[in-house]
């Protein structure tokens, strides 16, 4: 039976117009769900500034830790070997679009019985080409491209990462060693206090157990130093991790360094353009993306593959010596599978669905996450103002029962309860500041803080 020309194209021309309909065309995805338009706290400010984030806490030392750190910590140079291995695979793929040569060479010789017959030879290339009709291999690149996308946001989001982890060690330094020569100071005058309370027993106006009770606040200020030494030498470790280098015992920080800062807040814009500005999501609107394109794959899949096989060869047998040309066409249409390529369209298109929710999900928490270190860090402000307020207050309170004491009217008792209350007091302090620094660091994270200034992108990989 002889098929016309026309037959076949009649037949294969509905199939290639189904699969123009298999090439996936995101367009500009969104959470799925209603973006505000505003944060509650009236912060909003289109601008945000495209220098480093580190910068406006102005910290050289800081500065130069975290430049350090995002050129040798070691889980960046993961990331980012992880990036060229997307961007190999996408060439892989992408490959595929092409016609495969490879050279072939092959020879024989037989014999029957003692006789020896002529040998064949043959040398030339091998042709084989998968016509794209259906976009198949167009969508895998797409995928790998959108894949490989999600990888280079994966370094900007750890490199941010990395440096809110580097800035937070630096700050709990600074807050061990602010804790270290306050309780120094307070041993000190432990020790003043006791001097002349065994001086007043000597003299017969004390009681031993006031000397007693001052005793026990001595080494009570004495055994908390280890606690502040060891957190130290934690946080200082930590920075040589995250620089990318093993602890070698040597502080970072230096022993003058402050917990101040602006108390001016950031510029921060609305929460649509947190899609823009954070890593971490631009990495979940690509993997989106590439899912999409996944499940557009799938579907031409389940179309038929058209491939061409072809040779040119030098044949030299007993019958022929000479070139030799071939060309083939086939064509493989997918008739039984029991619904296994269907049910890959539909795991892709879960797959989708599983990413959207993650994407979603991942925008409403950073939100969320702004809105928090927005409101956190006015509330602690307050708290930390009316802590100050206490300090005064404990600090008068200690001057008053310390002049009763000498002259005589109460006992020791209360000195001791004022002072201990007042310690409590200026230790809270220097933690609760450290918790200010960590709130306002927390909101660059949550912005998504710049890593690199916008004039110098290839600094990012």
């Amino acid at each position: 039976m002889k098929i016309s020309k026309i037959t076949i194209f009649t037949f294969i021309f509905p199939l290639m117009l189904w699969g123009c309909k298999t090439t996936s065309k995101p367009a500009d995805v969104k959470p799925d769900i209603a973006l505000p338009s505003s944060y509650s706290l009236d912060v909003n400010d289109r601008t945000i500034s495209d220098t480093p984030w580190w910068h406006s806490l102005e910290r050289p030392t800081l500065n130069r830790l975290i430049s350090q750190s995002l050129g040798n910590n070691y889980d960046i140079k993961q990331a980012i070997a992880r990036v060229d291995q997307a961007r190999a695979l996408t060439r892989q793929t992408e490959s595929d679009l092409y016609p495969k040569i490879d050279a072939l060479a092959e020879g024989n010789r037989e014999w029957e019985g003692s006789d020896g017959q002529r040998g064949t030879a043959r040398l030339g290339v091998n042709l084989q080409w998968e016509i794209d009709a259906f976009n198949r291999i167009r969508n895998a690149t797409k995928a790998d491209i959108a894949e490989t996308t999600a990888r280079v946001e994966d370094v900007k989001a750890l490199k941010l990462f990395t440096s809110i982890e580097v800035a937070n060690a630096y700050f709990s330094a600074v807050a061990a060693q602010q804790t270290l020569d306050l309780l120094n100071q307070q041993v000190q005058t432990d020790k003043d206090l006791l001097e002349l309370l065994e001086l007043r027993f000597d003299q017969g106006i004390g009681t031993n157990v006031e000397v007693l009770q001052q005793k026990s606040r001595v080494t009570e200020s004495l055994s908390l130093i280890p606690v502040a030494q060891s957190q130290r030498r934690v946080s200082e470790n930590r920075l040589d991790v995250l620089m990318g280098h093993a602890p070698d015992g040597q502080n970072r920080v230096t022993e003058d360094e402050t917990l101040d800062f602006t108390a001016s807040l950031p510029r921060v814009s609305v929460p649509a353009d947190i899609l823009v500005n954070r890593p971490d999501i631009r990495a979940a609107k690509a993997a989106l993306i590439a899912a999409d394109f996944d499940t557009a794959e799938a579907i031409a899949n389940r179309l038929p593959q058209i491939t061409l096989d072809g040779s040119y060869l030098l044949s030299d047998n007993a019958a022929y010596s000479g070139p030799v040309s071939m060309i083939m066409g086939t064509f493989v249409a997918p008739l039984l599978d029991w619904g296994q390529r269907k049910a890959e369209v539909e795991r892709n298109e879960a797959v989708y669905q599983e990413r959207l929710a993650a994407f979603t999900q991942l925008y409403i928490e950073a939100v969320g996450d702004v809105e928090n270190a927005l409101y956190q860090e006015n509330r602690q402000r307050d708290f930390l103002e009316r802590l100050d307020q206490r300090r005064i207050v404990l600090d008068k309170t200690v001057q008053e029962t310390e002049a009763r004491y000498g002259q005589g009217i109460d006992d020791y008792l209360p000195v001791l309860n004022a002072l201990q209350e007042l310690r409590q007091v200026e230790r809270a302090i220097i933690s609760e500041r450290l918790n200010l620094i960590a709130l306002r660091i927390s909101l660059y994270s949550a912005i998504g803080g710049a890593i690199t200034p916008s004039t110098h992108p290839e600094e990012l990989l």
